[in-house]
């Protein structure tokens, strides 16, 4: 089975409050004058299911485009059930259960089933969702060599909710696990469509295909994943 672990690019859909989403314009259609059909689209990089690079938080770090290509395909992932709901951290306790794990893939998704939220109540998605707190990004880039990444069921690395606790606030989340201290990082797949994926599933592959525009700090990814069925 094969599934896409992205959400479509809608100009309907959410950012980070008071930030941008993507604009679509039609510039031509199939008629009688014009042969051919043609769109022109505006994307802010950090809308929808993207990845955030080192250099989005860290002045010299990584840009997407400077990653290795072992970041974008992956044959050792796995899918992390950590329940969490408005404005809850996953923390370095959260992540300890899963070591044996995390030290045999190259990229781990965590699902909260907040994802439940982002249709149903796209205002409480947008701005009360669970977070990556700093204890979680230290652990992730400090302990997994091998990791490249995690992508996540909820709008970003960190909150935007004014419930979230000094010291872990979007800049802390970002800082820890992008390598703004130590150099380490782990990439953060944001806003990802995780809810499909049975429970008891075997990812088989799974690809994160970037947009490659030479300049950006990171991207849009188109998220596949090739699942086996227990």
């Amino acid at each position: 089975m094969y599934l896409f672990l992205s959400h479509k690019l809608d100009p309907e859909g959410l950012a980070w409050p008071g930030e941008p989403v993507i604009k679509v314009e039609q510039m031509t259609d199939v008629s009688d004058d014009c042969p051919f059909c043609s769109f022109i689209s505006t994307l802010p990089n950090h809308f929808g299911t993207h990845m955030d690079a080192p250099r989005h938080f860290v002045k010299n770090g990584i840009s997407i485009n400077e990653l290795p290509v072992e970041y974008f395909f992956h044959k050792k992932t796995a899918l992390l059930e950590i329940p969490k709901s408005d404005a809850q951290g996953i923390a370095k306790e959260d992540l300890e259960p899963f070591a044996d794990v995390l030290s045999q893939v190259s990229f781990a998704l965590i699902r909260t089933g907040f994802e439940q939220y982002k249709f149903t109540e796209p205002e409480r998605y947008q701005k009360e969702g669970p977070y990556i707190a700093p204890s979680a990004g230290i652990y992730l880039s400090e302990n997994f060599p091998d990791l490249k990444g995690i992508g996540m069921d909820f709008l970003a690395i960190g909150s935007p909710s004014d419930k979230v606790p000094e010291g872990e606030l979007p800049p802390d989340c970002h800082r820890n696990i992008l390598g703004f201290y130590t150099g380490k990082f782990v990439t953060g797949i944001e806003d990802m469509h995780l809810s499909e994926i049975p429970k008891d599933a075997k990812i088989l592959n799974f690809i994160n295909a970037p947009l490659r525009i030479e300049g950006l700090d990171s991207s849009q990814v188109v998220c596949m994943a090739e699942i086996e069925e227990k």
